[in-house]
């Protein structure tokens, strides 16, 4: 899946790319052919328009143009009503055998490009305005056109070059469109294929939680089923493998809804002031007996008085709960586990610190992670889930909050959370 979607995106990307090089090249190419072509056609239009009769000191008459741009070399046709061209023999070659070409367009009166040979010229026709008294000598018959000419060889010639210059660039430019598409779309898939893997690797997580204890209440289910005249006294043991199994499964299940309602934003938590002091103080009490069946000692250290934060007060609980509970998990008999809590700054600071077995450096940057268990859980045959500190993690950014663990193998492990103060 990833890679046909690595290579349709790679597709996408370079035809992107490619077309708007098309756009690119085609939009500077017509804007010098429109540049080009419009200076000449400007010119030619200015030479017909201004074409006129003038007496040079020797009384010689000739034909000028009012102008003072620099000249471009052009020639002018003269056609009388018949379609005959006037001076023929003041004409040479190739401009003799143009004429034969142009005799059919005196009614293009738009500027016009024609082909002779290897040639490229540019010619404008005008209806005969009467002004030319000598060249209307030159005919028996009244002048109708008359017509301008230029040779534009030169620039259909740089037109071209420009024109395979920018083909030439588009075609690099589409191989490394096709380099650069794919390498963006690595880039792009990587948060994507990062997902899909988590994935992969929580379903299979999931899977291989789920089977343990679902096999242990099968297993227990089919001796149930060898006994049917057993009482419920006979067969205690079996129901109580099987409720315990259930409930795991059950807690297990309920912190998969809760993480995947937070991956998709619809749980939320309903902030209002809360004293983090007199929920801190309320969990000592109330894990107390445990402490006491456990053999374990319970420091409590609570620095100055209302320290208020924004926050769910029953996720804070749980919260603090799936700390504790841990710190219980991997702490030996006579072991102490403190419990603080005070001001820092603008923050207020709780830290929960056992003198247990502790998390390698190895285990430590994954302790996050879903469904992670580290090597000591396993030593010691705890059966959790791996998803507490998961939904830890959850309760501490919805309060916008940070959390950090320190931990050295046989010296135990301190959680340190911040959250942003009130006041």
């Amino acid at each position: 899946m990833i890679k046909r979607t690595l290579v349709q995106m790679t597709i996408w990307n370079s035809a992107i790319v490619f077309c708007l090089l098309i756009l690119l090249g085609g939009a500077l190419y017509g804007l010098a052919r429109y540049q080009i072509y419009s200076d000449i056609d400007r010119r030619l239009v200015f030479d017909i328009d201004h074409l006129q009769q003038v007496t040079l000191s020797t009384g010689e008459k000739v034909i000028n143009i009012a102008s003072t741009e620099p000249e471009r070399f052009s020639i002018a046709y003269y056609w009388n009503s018949s379609d005959v061209l006037i001076g023929r023999s003041y004409y040479k070659e190739p401009f003799i055998s143009l004429s034969s070409m142009l005799q059919y367009k005196q009614d293009h009166f738009g500027p016009e490009s024609v082909q002779f040979g290897k040639k490229t010229y540019r010619f404008v026709s005008r209806p005969y305005q009467g002004n030319l008294s000598e060249i209307e000598k030159l005919s028996d018959l009244p002048l109708k056109t008359v017509q301008i000419i230029t040779e534009i060889s030169a620039e259909v010639y740089y037109l071209n070059r420009l024109l395979w210059g920018i083909g030439i660039g588009i075609g690099i430019g589409a191989i490394l469109s096709v380099i650069a598409g794919y390498a963006l779309a690595r880039r792009a898939l990587v948060p994507i294929q990062k997902a899909w893997d988590k994935q992969q690797q929580f379903i299979a997580d999931a899977s291989h939680e789920l089977r343990s204890p679902l096999s242990v209440v099968h297993g227990q289910m089919q001796l149930l089923l060898r006994h049917p005249d057993h009482t419920i006294e006979d067969e205690s043991v079996a129901i109580a493998a099987i409720l315990k199994e259930t409930k795991r499964m059950s807690n297990m299940v309920g912190g998969l809804l809760l993480l995947a309602r937070g991956d998709s934003h619809e749980e939320e938590i309903v902030c209002k002031p809360v004293r983090i002091d007199g929920i801190i103080k309320e969990i000592a009490n109330n894990m107390e007996p445990i402490m006491d069946y456990k053999q374990l000692r319970l420091q409590l250290h609570v620095e100055g008085a209302e320290l208020l934060i924004h926050g769910d007060e029953d996720r804070l609980m749980q919260l603090f709960m799936i700390l504790i509970d841990n710190a219980i998990k991997f702490t030996q008999e006579q072991g102490q586990i403190d419990l603080e809590c005070f001001r820092q700054g603008k923050s207020v600071v709780v830290t929960v610190k056992d003198n247990g077995a502790g998390i390698s450096e190895r285990d430590l940057p994954l302790v996050f992670n879903r469904f992670y268990k580290g090597d000591s859980a396993r030593d010691r045959g705890e059966h959790g889930a791996g998803l507490g500190l998961s939904i830890a993690s959850w309760i501490v950014d919805q309060h916008r909050g940070s959390v950090h663990i320190s931990s050295e193998v046989g010296c135990g492990t301190t959680v340190t959370i911040r959250f942003p103060g009130i006041g």
